[in-house]
């Protein structure tokens, strides 16, 4: 059963201002994240091997049986080709956030360096099993290195004490005569320091599922500790603060106490939970693709809270937020027992593109966001041994990593119809009110070789039934007589992408003449390029 749109909304209108600017995107809303969980590392960024499959006593994908990879399909440093591939070059991944996650704050990150025949094997205590270490530091920094990718380590501040901290960073950045970095040399071959520029001190230490759960008041005054010693060893590094959802007790708390101590704080969110018994199925469709509005509303609202510790504490520079753990979960189809392996349809595609509109809408307090994560887990990409394929929420972010990310954005006005249906979470018609079947942003694009110009539009329409002829006003330009259409339509909204059906779900792009108004399909999501004439 589905539920209509509220008709007495107004008429669906789309104004675009291109002179009213919010702020240049950061291309690192566009992140990704490893953890050690399921087959992400092993299996995603490097193949399995009997050493490392499976790594935990449970079943990580749907065929169990071990196969190798072929040695052709690996770069010389032994990592996957294919994914390397499409997360450099297809995605253009600017940074990857490691090594969790839960799995961090149990994480010694001295038993992964070094020779790997001499690494210690460890009980893995996050999501169960046991962790061989063979990716550790220098792995994942040569990873990077070969992805052209942002290195970004996570601090395990649940087991983890400060010395090992301040070991890690001196590990990773001396330059000098010290033990850790002549222990780096010794093991890389290299003089040159990793240059890790991002660190994050902790993850979730607010949860109770986190070994080293804290409260928030405990938290900020050990993490306040640690940013003051980190910054004696290397005063050049970014810290992220923990933060919670953004909207929490925990994030007013942390961010009075650390506001002056980071450059950014830390919020998560997933959407996209499914029904807990099957009498529950015909809400499925809503509570996932509107969901991401809660998501803007906890910007809304960690961005209140941002300035009003920036106030307290008389703080004149800007702090961000990462939003390092974002996507569509449902809890019940990827669990820890299939190595958290979801296969998404196309509804999860439209959600993915509504939360990319909402990092465009706040580009001006967004300045990271790291989707959870970059392979075979909660994933755009599901691998075998010998390949890959790209699932349905790949497109969106394909999409708007190709013509969102180098621009200003820009602010939009939206009239809709709204939804009348249960969201997920709940609060969200009664806080923030009732979402909008359309969801949209824009991006003014200026080609630094020849200043030519483009407004770059995108638009999902949420109604699974509706579809939506909306005039589009361009305010104080004149529009090109073309535009570029890129659409992402499927008539069934629970259609998947998978092996021998890769491209079931895909873009399609074609040119037509363009007369200011545009029919949105339902459950689409579309974007425009409009050429703007000098």
């Amino acid at each position: 059963m589905s539920v209509p749109a509220d008709t007495t909304s107004p008429s669906p209108a789309l104004d675009v201002f291109p002179s009213a600017s919010i702020a240049p995107v950061s291309p690192y809303i566009f992140s990704g994240f490893l953890e050690h969980l399921g087959r992400c590392i092993y299996g995603g960024i490097l193949p399995a091997t009997r050493t490392t499959f499976p790594h935990t006593p449970r079943v990580p994908c749907p065929d169990a049986q071990f196969t190798e990879t072929p040695r052709e399909l690996l770069t010389p440093e032994g990592f996957r080709v294919d994914v390397l591939e499409v997360l450099r070059d297809e995605l253009r991944v600017p940074l990857v956030r490691w090594p969790g996650g839960n799995y961090v704050s149990s994480y010694n990150w001295k038993d992964g360096v070094g020779p790997k025949e001499a690494r210690k094997r460890r009980p893995e205590l996050a999501w169960g099993g046991e962790e061989s270490n063979v990716f550790g530091t220098d792995e994942f920094i040569a990873w990077c290195r070969v992805a052209k990718i942002e290195p970004y380590i996570v601090f395990n501040m649940g087991t983890g004490t400060l010395e090992d901290a301040l070991h890690w960073i001196e590990y990773c950045n001396g330059t000098g005569d010290t033990y850790y970095a002549n222990l780096r040399r010794q093991n890389t071959g290299r003089d040159e320091p990793h240059n890790v520029k991002y660190w994050a001190l902790g993850n979730e230490v607010w949860g109770e599922w986190q070994v080293g759960q804290q409260t928030a008041s405990a938290y900020a005054t050990k993490a306040r500790q640690w940013a003051h010693a980190i910054r004696l060893v290397d005063p050049s590094v970014v810290l992220v603060g923990c933060g919670e959802t953004g909207v929490d007790h925990w994030d007013g708390v942390v961010l009075d106490e650390l506001v002056d101590k980071v450059e950014l704080h830390s919020i998560h969110l997933y959407t996209g939970f499914g029904p807990r018994d099957r009498s529950q199925v015909d809400k499925e469709y809503g509570r996932g693709v509107y969901g991401p509005d809660a998501a803007e509303y906890s910007i809304e609202v960690c961005k209140g809270l941002i300035n009003k510790a920036r106030f307290a504490r008389n703080v004149s520079k800007p702090i961000k937020i990462a939003f390092d753990e974002y996507g569509v979960w449902d809890e019940t189809v990827g669990t820890p027992q299939n190595g958290l392996e979801q296969f998404y349809n196309f509804a999860d595609a439209l959600a993915m593109a509504s939360w990319l509109n909402v990092f465009i809408r706040q580009a001006d307090v967004v300045d990271i966001a790291c989707i959870a994560q970059s392979v075979n887990v909660i994933s755009p990409l599901i691998t075998s041994p010998t390949g890959l394929f790209r699932q349905t929420i790949y497109w969106p972010l394909y999409l708007f990593s190709r013509y969102m990310r180098d621009g200003i954005a820009v602010r939009v006005a939206l009239e809709s119809p709204t939804f009348a249906g249960e969201t997920l979470p709940q609060w969200i018609a009664s806080v923030k009110g009732r979402p909008k079947d359309l969801d949209a942003s824009a991006v003014l694009h200026v080609d630094p070789g020849t200043s030519a110009r483009s407004l770059r539009v995108a638009v999902v329409n949420r109604s699974e039934h509706a579809s939506y002829e909306v005039p589009i006003r361009i305010a104080f330009e004149r529009v090109g007589v073309q535009v570029e259409v890129h659409e992402l339509w499927h008539q069934d909204v629970h259609a998947r992408n998978g092996w021998g059906k890769e491209d079931e779900v895909s873009v399609k792009t074609r040119t037509e003449r363009w007369n200011g108004r545009w029919t949105f399909r339902e459950h689409s999501f579309t974007l425009l390029v409009l050429e703007l004439p000098q």
